[in-house]
C-alpha cells in the first residue's frame, strides 16, 4: 500500500467519525429542544424524575445522547442531577419564583414593544388562532394545549422582536418557572366572562400600540402570577389549619 493510500483511508476514518459526532451532536440537540419544550410547557410537573433509559426508548436512541441533552438543561437549571439519582425537575419556592418573576417583566415588556413594531399581519392572525386554541382547550380542560397554545402566543410577540437574544434569555426563564406555574394552572382559572388580555393584546397590536402591548403582556403575566401565589397561601393555610386540628384532637384511633 502507498503512503497515499494510507493517507486517503486515514482522511476517509476522520471523515467517518466526524459525520458520526455531527450526527449525534445534532441528535442531542434535537432531543435538548424537545425536552426544553416540555418543561416550558409543564409536561413535567416539579418534583418529577426523568428517566434516560426510558426517553431514551421514546426517542428510538441510545441513552447517550439523550444524557448529554440532560446535562445541557442540569446546567442551564431546568433540571437537577444529584450522583446515583435520576434527573429531576426542581421544587421552586415561592420567593424564587417572585424573583423570576420580576426579573422577567422589563424583557417581557420590551420583547412586546418591539414586538409591536415589526410584527406582520400573518402574526397576527396566527395570534387569534392561538387564542381561539387556548379558549377550546380550556373549556375542554385539555390544560397541556392551553399552556402550549398560551406559550406560543407570548413567544409569537416576543419573536417578532427580531431580537434572539432577548428572546433567549426569555425562554430560558419560562423554562426555570414553568413547571412551577403550570403545576398551579387548572387552579388559576379566570371567570369566563372576563375580557381575557389575549384579546386586547391583539387588538393593540392591530393599532400598533407598543406602549399599550407591553402594559397589557405585563398585566397577562402578573394577573396569572397573583392568581398562583393567593392559590399556594390558601393551600398553605388549609394544610396549617389541618395539622393544628390533627395536633388539637391527637392521634385517630383504629
Amino acid at each position: 500500500m502507498s503512503v497515499t493510500e494510507s493517507y486517503d483511508d486515514d482522511d476517509a476514518a476522520q471523515e467517518a467519525d466526524e459525520a458520526i459526532d455531527r450526527n449525534r451532536d445534532s441528535l442531542s440537540e434535537q432531543i435538548y429542544t424537545r425536552l426544553r419544550l416540555a418543561l416550558m410547557t409543564g409536561l413535567y410537573g416539579p418534583g418529577a424524575r426523568l428517566s434516560i433509559r426510558k426517553l431514551a426508548v421514546s426517542y428510538n436512541t441510545s441513552p447517550t445522547p439523550v444524557r448529554e441533552a440532560i446535562v445541557q438543561l442540569v446546567r442551564e437549571g431546568a433540571l437537577e442531577l444529584r450522583l446515583g439519582y435520576q434527573p429531576r425537575v426542581p421544587v421552586l419556592s415561592i420567593p424564587r419564583y417572585i424573583s423570576i418573576r420580576e426579573t422577567r417583566a422589563p424583557l417581557e415588556r420590551l420583547a412586546a414593544e418591539l414586538g409591536a413594531v415589526n410584527i406582520t399581519e400573518e402574526e397576527i392572525q396566527r395570534l387569534r388562532e392561538l387564542h381561539d386554541t387556548w379558549v377550546k382547550s380550556e373549556a375542554q380542560e385539555q390544560w397541556k394545549a392551553a399552556l402550549a397554545a398560551n406559550q406560543e402566543f407570548h413567544f409569537t410577540i416576543y419573536r417578532a422582536s427580531g431580537n434572539e437574544v432577548l428572546v433567549h434569555v426569555i425562554e430560558n426563564l419560562w423554562l426555570l418557572s414553568g413547571p412551577f406555574v403550570n403545576n398551579q394552572y387548572p387552579n388559576i382559572l379566570q371567570a369566563a366572562s372576563k375580557v381575557h388580555p389575549h384579546v386586547l393584546i391583539i387588538d393593540a397590536l392591530v393599532r400598533r400600540s407598543p406602549s399599550e402591548v407591553g402594559d397589557l403582556v405585563l398585566r397577562d403575566t402578573r394577573e396569572g402570577s397573583y392568581l398562583i401565589l393567593q392559590q399556594l397561601k390558601e393551600t398553605q393555610r388549609l394544610g396549617k389549619k389541618k395539622t393544628a386540628a390533627k395536633q388539637k384532637n391527637g392521634p385517630a384511633l383504629d
